[in-house]
């Protein structure tokens, strides 16, 4: 099984369209799988951040151009209202973040869409509430992303990737929020089936995911990481 890579823009282009450019082109020239930015509902942004938001020009443009680079592109939201727009726009899948995992109201609209592969970020679910909300949504569409937002190296617990295939019999992926960046290669030896991680600018700049995002100056070493790690693996 080949882990697939996908770059989390997020909302680390701060709506720039020259920054979204930027990553676009510089990460598609590198070995990953797909990419995905952020696009949350105005209403539930923090103040600060609604300068950070595209119409939806430039986030067609956006798709468009990605879909020729990338295998996988993807938006990670919270509005509903934007369900349908996105699928218009032939997006291979959705990001549903920790935050937003117990909303199944969203998450079943998402379902009734074309689009064919959701992401549920766990981040700050329980075992029991994970269990609730797949109960609720059971679909061959979702796919579970363990994340944790704990800042001690020690409970990272990168095993629960397993864990959780075999508990719900579902493909896991992991998503990077901690700021020990070689978690993102390390996981591979816990075989998710794709690894998320939040990229910035090599630009000091103020960005709203930024402790646990990759310089693109140092991509190239967590790439290589990851690819030391499936030889040394023997994962096929």
């Amino acid at each position: 099984m080949k882990t697939k890579l996908i770059a989390e823009i997020g909302l680390n282009h701060l709506g720039n369209k020259k920054y979204l450019t930027m990553f676009q082109n510089f990460l598609s020239k590198k070995n990953i799988d797909g990419i995905t930015i952020q696009v949350p509902g105005e209403s539930l942004m923090q103040q600060n951040q609604k300068k950070y938001l595209f119409d939806d020009n430039k986030i067609t443009e956006f798709i468009k151009a990605a879909k020729k680079q990338f295998n996988y592109v993807g938006i990670s939201t919270d509005s509903a209202d934007k369900i349908n727009f996105f699928s218009k726009q032939k997006i291979d899948f959705f990001k549903v973040t920790s935050g937003m995992f117990t909303n199944t109201d969203l998450i079943k609209k998402m379902q009734k869409s074309p689009v064919k592969k959701i992401f549920l970020s766990t981040g700050f679910s329980s075992l029991e509430e994970i269990k609730k909300v797949l109960k609720k949504i059971k679909n061959k569409k979702n796919l579970l992303i363990y994340t944790t937002f704990k800042k001690d190296i020690t409970d990272l617990n990168l095993k629960n990737i397993q864990f959780l295939k075999k508990k719900f019999n579902i493909p896991v992926a992991y998503g990077n929020h901690s700021i020990f960046l070689d978690s993102i290669s390390n996981a591979i030896f816990y075989e998710p089936d794709f690894i998320f991680f939040y990229v910035k600018l090599n630009k000091n700049l103020n960005y709203p995911d930024n402790k646990h995002a990759i310089k693109l100056n140092q991509l190239d070493l967590i790439l290589k990481k990851i690819k030391n790690n499936i030889r040394m693996s023997g994962i096929k």
